[in-house]
């Protein structure tokens, strides 16, 4: 480690004012409520699961609840995500929130909603900053091994956000905010359960103007400082969900969501790179779904799902930062404009059953189409604009065996195929398919201790947009991508000493074949290939310390090895090699709260394109930043909230030339019913 990243490690420790070790991550929760105020939908869970009694096993994946992500003061779901062990944000020249799992990008670890993918079709990514946690009960994130359940491309595991379901007559919360540089955050909630159905209900508004870049930032032809230039965002979310509960077991449920956003997209500072003066009048999706649960006698069920989501965006080049003339010439030629109409729908069947003793064997079919319609002029018909199309098959069976009572084994093993079926101007590629298996033996050593060693293969098939791309001119296509393959192992165990202290630790390892990357090439345009095998390694340790009603604190590690073994001479980008963040919370009164939280790392290799557009590879250096909230409860229902982030003012970047928000100031409220 160099000596700088140990000086950003150690004021790391010096922030938490000598707090023991804690959790990487969030607050553990208080001692258990008798009835939590959010409750998961079930049926949106996906996991791999004991024999006796259908639990989860807690091992497999990784959790963080609603009341935890609130403490934090987290709103989208890529700032929360950043709590967990293992998980990396990157902010892209794009303006969008990404996520590195152990290595493994927002492609590689797909997004779920209740078990349904919702990533875009063109390019398997989604920018985490446009989803909003105000509706969220639980974010799951398995990470290597995962279920079968989640079908193809969970190379690195899968990200799954569960909504809410409710459990009372009556419930739900209200939240506001306000926020630094024209901030507003507003969200309602609402649901309700009665003998036979249940509705839930929610609406969000988050907004900002702009943000304001640190003092200590320095000025460039290209921004000035202080507020940001082009960095306003507005993001609406309307949702419902409708369950018919006709007996004890079985459940049938239809539901809308419908999300607005817009944003800014500040131009990169650095005068040597490409300088894209960009906004993003249109972000929108909308989804619906339906999902059932109908019991076969006593010991097994089958379990439906549907879906058919839209995706539809609009970006708009300009000529200059002064937003007014659309670049007609550029890359956008010739209305500077591009836009997005996406599509996919697909369908899925889970069979269970337990009537083999010490079995939970679970099997399911999956069907998945990918549709991305591109063109420049929205006065043309979509049926007119380029269309690229891909369909998936997968079918997959997942056995969880009681061995003994305190040994259960996981075996899983499953078939995807992807079938491109357009591909617009370009040759369409044959279909490619990979079969994959994983297995997973977990031991409850001691009352409190788990010891788990998991082996898992796995794949990505290319992207639409890793195949067919030229981004802006700057890329050549290349149809025939192979799948990536991976091979994930990981070793760990979990130890609870009451609610007053807990630790988790794991060592993993994925060796990956065919990994997809852009390259240069000697015309100095780049192209997505696979170039070869790379290795990821690495540790997580995440300790959770309580030992008073007054006191709790926080603090975990990731270190993570990521090797180029074919080419070490190109660089792996986007992930820090040393990750270290905690918190600590201190209860000063029964109504009164301080929170402190650090996060730090070290430096990360970076690309970006020159002005002549082509890849620089870059190194950014590590850094520390801290958040202080001060809470106050004057009533049980009632949870005011009011700190700042970044409060040392920190300049720091995540991608060349687009330095995040310096010091700025927060105040939420929420009241729960």
């Amino acid at each position: 480690m160099s000596i700088c990243a140990r000086s950003h490690l150690m004021l790391a420790l010096v922030c938490l004012g000598g707090a023991r070790l804690g959790a990487d991550a969030p607050p553990p929760k208080e001692a258990p409520k008798p009835a939590p105020e959010t409750s998961p939908f079930k049926l949106g869970e996906v996991t791999v699961v004991v024999t006796d009694k259908q639990e989860a096993l807690e091992t497999v994946n990784t959790r963080l609840d609603a009341e935890q992500i609130r403490a934090l003061n987290r709103d989208t779901v890529g700032a929360a995500l950043t709590a967990l062990p293992g998980v990396a944000l990157t902010v892209n020249s794009r303006n969008e929130q990404m996520l590195y799992v152990r290595g493994n990008d927002s492609r590689q670890v797909p997004v779920f909603v209740d078990g349904i993918p919702v990533y875009v079709p063109y390019d398997g990514e989604m920018d985490y900053g446009r989803f909003t946690t105000f509706d969220l009960a639980e974010i799951q994130v398995a990470k290597g091994y995962s279920s079968i359940l989640y079908g193809p491309n969970t190379l690195g595991g899968a990200i799954n956000l569960v909504t809410r379901r409710p459990t009372q007559a009556f419930e739900g919360d209200l939240v506001g905010g306000l926020a630094q540089g024209g901030g507003q955050r507003a969200a309602f909630n609402a649901g309700t359960r009665q003998a036979a159905f249940y509705v839930q209900a929610g609406a969000s508004y988050l907004s900002s103007d702009h943000w304001r870049l640190p003092s200590s930032f320095v000025p460039t032809v290209r921004e000035d400082g202080g507020w940001r230039d082009n960095s306003y965002t507005r993001d609406k979310k309307a949702s419902l969900k409708v369950g018919w509960t006709p007996n004890a077991t079985d459940e049938y449920v239809v539901g809308y969501v419908n999300q607005r956003g817009v944003k800014g997209n500040p131009v990169g500072t650095n005068p040597t790179i490409t300088a894209n003066y960009w906004q993003w009048p249109v972000w929108n999706k909308e989804s619906a779904f339906l999902s059932s649960r109908t019991a076969l006698g006593s010991q097994s069920d089958l379990k439906l799902r549907a879906y058919y989501d839209t995706y539809e965006n609009t970006l708009t080049a300009y000529t200059d930062g002064t937003y007014t003339t659309v670049a007609t010439t550029g890359s956008l030629k010739p209305t500077g404009k591009s836009y997005y109409r996406d599509f996919t729908h697909g369908a899925l069947a889970e069979f269970q059953t337990t009537l083999i003793p010490s079995h939970s064997l679970r099997a399911v079919l999956q069907t998945k189409t990918d549709v991305h319609r591109d063109g420049n002029s929205d006065l043309t018909p979509t049926a007119a604009w380029t269309h690229y199309e891909d369909h998936y098959v997968s079918a997959g069976l997942e056995d969880s065996i009681s061995l003994a009572p305190a040994w259960d084994l996981s075996l899983g093993a499953g078939w995807d195929q992807l079938r491109p079926v357009a591909s617009g101007a370009w040759t369409r590629p044959r279909p490619r398919a990979y079969g994959h298996g994983q297995a997973g033996l977990f031991w409850r050593a001691a009352p409190g201790l788990q010891v788990y060693a998991t082996l898992a293969q796995k794949e990505h098939f290319p992207t639409l947009k890793d195949r067919y791309s030229l981004r802006l001119g700057t890329y050549i296509d290349n149809p025939d991508l192979a799948p990536e393959r991976s091979l994930n192992l990981e070793t760990g165990a979990k130890l609870a000493l009451g609610t007053w202290f807990q630790v988790e630790g794991a060592v993993f390892s994925s060796v990956i074949r065919d990994l997809i990357q852009g390259m240069p090439l000697p015309s100095g345009k780049m192209q997505m290939q696979n170039i070869g095998e790379v290795r990821h390694s690495g540790a997580e340790l995440s300790v959770a310390y309580k030992p008073s009603g007054i006191l709790q604190a926080g603090l975990g590690y990731t270190y993570l090895d990521r090797r180029n073994v074919t080419n070490p001479d190109v660089k792996l980008t986007g992930t820090p090699r040393n990750h270290l963040s905690g918190y600590v919370k201190v209860q000063a009164l029964a109504t009164l709260h301080v929170l402190a939280s650090v996060q730090s790392q070290d430096a990360l290799w970076d690309s970006y394109a020159n002005l002549a557009k082509q890849s620089v590879t870059a190194r950014l250096g590590g850094f520390t930043t801290a958040n202080l909230s001060l809470g106050w409860k004057p009533l049980a229902a009632l949870q005011l909230d009011a700190g700042f982030t970044n409060i040392l003012d920190h300049t720091y970047q995540l991608s060349t030339g687009y330095p995040l928000p310096g010091r700025m100031w927060f105040a939420n409220v929420r009241y729960h019913f």
